[in-house]
């Protein structure tokens, strides 16, 4: 039975120096990303820095897009997506 204690005290200690709340996770996450245009293939990324602070991040894929935005703190505020309608 000394054995469990002994483990479960291990665990708690590398546990709780290794830990990273999820707010701190979010804005690593969101100060980690750098303004742009990323090009891969049929598809690219923009990630744009607005005045107010907050970030928008727009994938296109062929005629389609996906936009997200995210506040200051890295937490979603919203989203939209359509088609990329052109003429010719």
């Amino acid at each position: 039975m000394k054995l469990h204690w002994i483990l479960f005290s291990l665990i708690i200690l590398f546990h709780s120096d290794n830990y990273i709340s999820i707010n701190e996770q979010k804005i690593n996450w969101f100060n980690s990303l750098l303004e742009g245009e990323f090009v891969d293939g049929d598809s690219s990324t923009r990630i744009k820095k607005n005045e107010s602070g907050t970030m928008t991040i727009t994938s296109i894929y062929r005629g389609s897009f996906c936009s997200m935005e995210y506040d200051s703190t890295g937490s979603f505020v919203s989203s939209w997506s359509g088609a990329i309608i052109t003429s010719k």
